[in-house]
């Protein structure tokens, strides 16, 4: 006869009586705290501490936990978007700031349309180009309707591009639409000839010689660099997110060398005194500086741009195929990078087709004669 074993957690017939399953503890959601500092964290790597830490100066704290949020958007996914955004925002806090002799400054309650008019006028009378106005404008356009829209905010949108900011092929200091400077090759060689400075000859390389806008030589990083290749490599996020490689020249592989030291890692381009990412506006006062020792006429008015504007429109004097000029300057447009060259080459062009009249005009007055 079989014996049925029982006791604790056995049934009659001999099998494991199943324990019941208990539910597990729900799962405790992350505070509002813990989103903002993982936010803030992430920013830290994105911008870099001394933006995070300027803008929480200026702004008050509703301001700029929507500010943390709206920069962390995947609706901004390149690094340099999220600086340039960064800078404009705190820009206009400042100048808000300086007016109202508040700080910090509630930026999404006291920018009405009204203020916003005044900024426009501020502006202006800073001769920025259209272009930087409606930049700045899209810039706090993007994060009062981030405020409204994802935050639930009861703020109204101050601002209106069409009355705020001026039309694209326009000009608030006189010059005509369009109408980037470009230096002559003997401007630009006394130009390299007054850099003085390791970081002098870098800047000069990687905005002429490599042709990069200013946002991207800012945000260039040592660990783009690769020295598995002689001469190293040098990775660039350009205007999208888009990577390109770029190889460097001989003398600026010294000249970054000397320049670096003993720094691995971090950004390129340092302030000397602060240690902090040098910033675009950092890098147009190196360009005036050096405009001034090459004794160019009007150095306050050789910007970044002015160097990249005038390699691209040399590459093209010199019949450079428009696709690659294009490739290299990172346009997405054919029609970009052929305006350089169609505004710089419109005078000549224009006076041979007048000249060409003149002498058709003077050959049928001969033959009335």
């Amino acid at each position: 006869m079989t014996t049925t074993a029982s006791g604790p957690g056995v049934d009659p017939q001999g099998y494991a009586a199943l324990e019941p399953v208990r539910p597990a503890p729900p799962a405790r959601p992350l505070s509002a705290h813990a989103v903002d500092e993982a936010i803030r964290h992430q920013l830290i790597a994105d911008i870099g501490v001394e933006r995070l830490e300027a803008l929480s100066r200026v702004l008050d704290r509703t301001t700029f936990g929507v500010v943390l949020h709206w920069l962390s958007s995947y609706q901004r996914r390149s690094l340099d978007t999220k600086r340039g955004y960064a800078d404009d925002i705190l820009r206009i806090a400042e100048w808000l700031a300086s007016s109202t002799g508040r700080s910090p400054v509630a930026l999404l309650t006291d920018l009405t349309f009204d203020t916003v008019t005044a900024w426009s006028l501020y502006a202006k009378s800073r001769g920025w180009s259209a272009r930087t106005q409606r930049r700045y404008l899209s810039a706090l356009s993007s994060l009062f309707e981030h405020a409204r829209r994802v935050h639930r905010l009861d703020v109204d949108n101050p601002v209106h591009l069409a009355t705020h900011a001026p039309p694209l092929g326009t000009s608030t200091n006189g010059r005509p639409p369009g109408a980037t400077r470009v230096l002559e090759l003997s401007e630009v060689a006394a130009l390299a000839k007054a850099c003085s400075s390791a970081e002098d000859h870098l800047v000069f390389e990687l905005l002429f010689v490599q042709g990069l806008r200013e946002s991207e030589v800012v945000s260039l990083d040592i660990e783009n660099l690769d020295r598995s290749q002689v001469p190293p490599v040098l990775s660039v996020e350009r205007k999208g997110g888009r990577w390109v490689r770029r190889r460097l020249s001989d003398a600026a592989v010294r000249h970054l060398d000397a320049y670096l030291g003993d720094r691995d890692r971090g950004p390129v381009l340092v302030h000397p005194r602060t240690g902090q990412r040098r910033d675009r506006h950092q890098l147009i006062s190196i360009t005036r500086r050096l405009a001034r020792h090459a004794r160019l006429p009007q150095p306050q008015k050789v910007t970044p741009h002015v160097l990249r504007a005038t390699a691209i429109t040399n590459l093209l004097d010199k019949a450079k195929p428009l696709q690659e000029v294009q490739e290299w300057a990172g346009h997405a447009h054919a029609s970009t990078t052929r305006g350089y060259w169609e505004r710089r080459n419109s005078v000549q062009r224009d006076a041979a087709l007048s000249f060409s009249l003149v002498a058709d005009l003077a050959e049928a007055a001969a033959e009335l004669d």
